[in-house]
């Protein structure tokens, strides 16, 4: 049996899981204990609907003296909104598990969530201290708002929020105390309801619902492997492979060196070399279809007649 270190504090970390990102999960662990503050005592949970037998027995490894790993099955609370839940590509219902997150875990008064595709090159628990004051939650501005004009639009002119402020939601330092007085979740079961966010659907919801009590971080929390000629990698502090920036599927990505350095110390890199050397040109086309089809989306929504800033504001 691992005993559990004396140590001053206890971190939760929080991540949403299904089979297919386990070894991502196992790749964003390794990196989080190379850089993490012994110190400390890191409770990790992953909110799932089921994971196999060998990907538990995998991914149990962080059941240590600093660490334990307890798996979440949310089936419950996808089970009572499941059917109003939108989704498209890629996705799958784990990016509404954060969500649920204050109400699963009431005991803690801030978590951190965190994305499976990313590689802290960081001690995660500078992340954790970061003063949230009344904020609802700490987050980084998400870069393709800024560099991509037609989501930049899609952020002002759909969702009502000023591109620079629209954050990423795969990085979130959470005021749970605070989110449970404003009852976002809610919130969002509510505008489910009422309102189609498809273009990022979880993040779409949150930054409307938390619009002015944000504390922005700096891009280094959460760094997209595209070239930003204002940023200095000596700010780097973590790397999150979104979108079509990924190194298990594709070469000469940005930062890459850093996902393969934490992918060959885990059980599953044998599997991420097989999983890249499978991903074939087909693949790689409809990607960047995928991609094109979501600028148009963007660009659709804005000009629609279900245009939320319009609506929200009487003029539909």
């Amino acid at each position: 049996m691992i005993m559990k270190s004396k140590i001053a504090k206890e971190i939760p970390l929080v991540f949403a899981v299904d089979d297919n990102y386990a070894p991502f999960l196992g790749v964003a662990l390794k990196s989080i204990f190379d850089k993490a503050d012994k110190n400390y005592f890191y409770k990790i949970y992953v909110l799932n609907t089921g994971i196999s037998a060998k990907n538990l027995r995998k991914l149990k490894v962080y059941n240590t003296a600093m660490s334990s790993i307890e798996f979440v099955d949310v089936s419950k609370q996808l089970d009572s909104i499941g059917y109003k839940l939108h989704l498209r590509d890629y996705y799958t219902n784990t990016i509404y598990y954060r969500f649920f997150i204050p109400a699963l875990f009431p005991e803690y008064d801030k978590i951190i969530y965190l994305d499976c595709d990313i590689i802290l090159n960081e001690d995660i628990a500078k992340l954790f201290n970061v003063d949230l004051k009344d904020n609802i939650l700490a987050a980084v501005p998400e870069e393709v708002m800024s560099s991509v004009p037609v989501f930049g639009e899609y952020s002002e002119e759909f969702l009502d929020v000023p591109r620079e402020k629209y954050f990423n939601s795969g990085i979130l330092v959470i005021n749970t105390k605070k989110y449970r007085e404003f009852d976002i979740e809610g919130g969002f079961i509510d505008m489910l309801k009422k309102h189609k966010f498809e273009v990022a659907p979880d993040q779409d919801y949150l930054n409307v619902l938390c619009a002015g009590k944000v504390h922005y971080l700096d891009t280094g929390w959460n760094k997209t492997p595209i070239c930003n000629p204002i940023f200095n990698d000596i700010d780097l502090k973590l790397i999150h492979f979104k979108l079509n920036y990924k190194p298990w599927f594709y070469d000469g990505v940005m930062y890459e060196k850093y996902f393969w350095k934490y992918a060959k110390q885990t059980s599953f890199y044998k599997e991420l070399l097989e999983k890249k050397a499978n991903y074939g040109e087909a693949n790689r086309e409809k990607d960047s279809l995928a991609y094109k089809k979501l600028m148009q989306m963007a660009h659709d929504y804005i000009h629609g007649i279900n245009n939320y800033k319009r609506i929200k504001q009487g003029l539909i």
